[in-house]
């Protein structure tokens, strides 16, 4: 019989990654992937980092487990959509990641 974390692992790609839905096709590393953006939970997470004159911007998405060549890793440096990020949080949960990330511009 099914379990529930089968059933949610199904709709990942029918309902919460599928482009028409939520999801938002994007390049990461060179490699093709859905994401869900959260700006919402960002604006939650946001603390002030940073000294006086420079900008910290933020990034938070979800992406399938298995949808990556690689594991993003705080501290490492991502290509998401052709900008440079540095990871600060990744977590796992129901088969999705949680990536956080930052840009630092001055």
């Amino acid at each position: 019989m099914p379990s529930f974390k089968d059933f949610t692992e199904s709709d990942l790609d029918s309902v919460f990654l599928n482009p028409n839905e939520f999801g938002t096709p994007i390049l990461i590393e060179d490699e093709l992937v859905v994401v869900v953006m959260d700006d919402e939970k960002m604006v939650e997470r946001k603390l002030f980092k940073g000294a006086e004159g420079f900008h910290t911007e933020e990034l938070l998405f979800y992406v399938k487990r298995n949808a990556l060549s690689f594991y993003p890793r705080p501290d490492n440096l991502v290509v998401f959509d052709n900008v440079d990020w540095k990871i600060t949080d990744v977590q796992e949960d129901v088969g999705l990641l949680t990536v956080s990330g930052e840009r630092v511009s001055g």
